[in-house]
């Protein structure tokens, strides 16, 4: 097709949390764009839980915003409540988790759409049109066509999409809504390895039917917080998050019905998320465990209904209602709509470039779950890139491509292009080698000079993160004064050393923003930590050749993770860095190779 053909630039297939992302970023660098969504009126769902942030995915959520990109802004505008997780432990593990209202987070995404000026299309995308190994459009469902430079899939969980609820099996999308067909078909027609997954939901409760008086409240954070550089830090005093936990009679229910369980039954073919398991699978994976924490959330102010994180199942409403009654608060619960798993598909995403253009078609890009990848923020990081990414192509510009030592989402990228994908990946702290160094709190410092780079980071946030920096390499100066002889810096590496307690003896210091004081000090208090961990990255990678012992039973290592563990006994790798390629995250590269240094697993290394 001749280039004055096209009907857009960029045309970004799905409205969900990586297509909107994409969207935005593309329209921004000044792409012509457009969204094909099945309902217009579903723009940045949230089929889960609502809400956005928690270990990992927070530091995601800040790196997207010092991309430019709209995510933190989006919670800050519209969260009902935000909590401080793992506040007790340092500042590399702690990560913000804000409640947000899942209706006016829609609404925003929309506005926003709206005045970034997105053609918004509503149809099911069938088939994509490639021409001679080049991208240039899209069919829909009513056999018309798209033309487009680019196209970025967003598909999310609606590639041939069904759900569960016991015996119950539905051609569907989440939430009842249709499900996308003829694409999978198209894509592995045209060569791709595709995949299926499965992820679920819980049960929504009537607002009304709830005892919140026999629930524990959760405290929001308690001091002023925001995901955004932009936003002005807020103190939440609003108590809307409670909790309880599930007993053995409701764990003895379970076990009566499991056979009633399409996830035990053979129904579901497709692999689930390690790390957000469905009950009856805790209980009978757990059968130690007497009790599982859940937590109640409201969906929004404008809802009745009440989300309950911890109990995603698919077993059927019946047994979801007898579950429910032995809960404390939940005696005469009502059931708004039932918990449901919900089995797509995925291409495998070692298909990936590093740009999230897919190989073999130039011009097509994925991001999201139809990568492999599960959650909100996962989804959104990819879809910031590859819409970035889509944009540089047209314009001949160098790719924003982030590496493990510079984000989480340099993280997340190189682990799906390079190590073998099992399962919905769900982005942990212990997947980045260098995550005493990627803080929420540096993520600007980190990471808003590439956004400029590309056109995605405004005037007015190169101001304020010129201000900031400005004022760091001021306060960073001041550190290097002494007292008693030693430097402030050094002072502060001492547990019981505060930054406020050198206020009088160093004029100025005190006079810094309270968010510059906090950086510098944690920099100052994590400097031997992150020289220290530095050294073993380097010597992990000094060591990938280093053969692993053939006869160990690795399930008798306590120290390794439960996944670290699978795929060791899965894959038998026969050197350090085959065990990095099969998934085993740095951490646990770490440990197995402290244990052959010290002769625990084999023969020393050398060096």
């Amino acid at each position: 097709m001749a280039g004055n053909t096209f009907d857009f630039d960029v045309l970004v297939v799905g409205s969900g949390h990586a297509g909107c992302e994409a969207a935005f970023a593309a329209a921004r660098l000044g792409m012509k764009t457009a969204m094909v969504t099945m309902d217009a009126r579903n723009i940045a769902g949230m089929p889960c839980n609502p809400s956005i942030g928690g270990p990992g995915k927070a530091q995601i959520v800040a790196e997207i915003d010092a991309l430019g990109g709209e995510m933190a802004l989006a919670a800050d505008n519209t969260a009902i409540e935000m909590r401080l997780l793992n506040a007790s432990k340092g500042p590399a593990v702690q990560s913000l988790r804000a409640q947000v209202d899942k209706h006016a987070y829609s609404g925003y995404m929309r506005k926003k759409i709206r005045e970034l000026g997105i053609k918004l299309i509503e149809g099911m995308v069938t088939e994509v049109i490639v021409d001679h190994g080049r991208l240039c459009g899209v069919t829909l469902e009513d056999r018309s066509v798209i033309r487009s430079r680019t196209v970025v899939l967003c598909t999310g969980v609606y590639l041939e999409s069904r759900i569960f609820m016991g015996p119950e099996v539905i051609e569907s999308g989440p939430m009842g809504e249709p499900n996308a067909r003829g694409l999978s078909a198209c894509l592995a027609g045209l060569g791709f390895k595709l995949g299926r997954f499965k992820t679920g939901t819980s049960p929504r409760i009537l607002k009304s039917s709830i005892d919140w008086d026999e629930l524990m409240p959760e405290q929001g954070a308690d001091k002023p917080v925001a995901f955004s550089f932009m936003s002005v830090p807020k103190q939440w005093q609003r108590t809307v998050c409670y909790s309880t936990y599930t007993n053995e009679r409701t764990h003895e229910i379970i076990r009566q019905n499991i056979d009633r369980a399409p996830l035990f039954d053979g129904t579901i073919k497709g692999v689930g998320p390690r790390y957000c398991p469905s009950i009856e699978d805790k209980v009978m994976r757990f059968p130690d465990r007497k009790r599982h924490q859940l937590y109640f959330e409201i969906e929004s102010e404008t809802s009745d209904d009440v989300y309950i994180l911890g109990l995603s199942t698919s077993l059927p409403e019946d047994v979801q209602y007898q579950m429910l009654y032995t809960i404390p608060g939940l005696s005469r619960a009502k059931i708004t709509r039932p918990g449901y798993a919900i089995e797509y598909d995925f291409m495998i995403p070692s298909q990936l470039s590093t740009t999230f253009e897919v190989h073999g078609i130039e011009g097509l890009f994925a991001a999201g779950q139809i990568n492999g990848t599960s959650g909100y923020e996962e989804a959104a990081a990819q879809g910031l890139l590859a819409g970035v990414n889509a944009a540089m192509k047209l314009k001949d510009g160098e790719p924003l491509i982030l590496g493990r030592r510079e984000a989480y989402i340099g993280v997340l990228l190189d682990d799906l292009i390079s190590t073998v994908i099992e399962e919905p990946y769900r982005m942990l702290t212990s997947r980045a080698e260098h995550r005493l160094f990627l803080r929420h709190s540096n993520a600007d410092m980190r990471l808003t000079p590439a956004g400029r780079r590309v056109g995605l980071v405004s005037d007015e946030r190169w101001e304020v993160f010129c201000r900031k920096a400005e004022l760091i390499e001021k306060g960073r100066a001041l550190l290097h004064q002494t007292v008693s002889g030693r430097t402030i810096r050094d002072l502060l590496r001492s547990p019981d050393k505060r930054i406020e307690d050198f206020f009088d003896a160093v004029p100025g210091l005190g006079g810094l923003p309270e968010e510059v004081l906090s950086e510098i000090e944690i920099e100052a208090k994590y400097a031997g930590f992150i020289e220290r961990q530095n050294r073993e990255v380097s010597r992990l990678e000094r060591h990938l050749n280093k053969r692993l012992p053939s006869q160990v039973d690795w399930r008798g290592i306590r120290s390794l993770s439960r996944e670290t563990i699978d795929k060791l006994v899965r894959y038998r790798p026969q050197t350090i860095g085959k065990a990095l390629s099969v998934g085993v995250s740095p951490s646990d590269a770490l440990v197995i190779l402290a244990m052959l240094r010290s002769g625990k697993l084999g023969a020393k290394p050398a060096g």
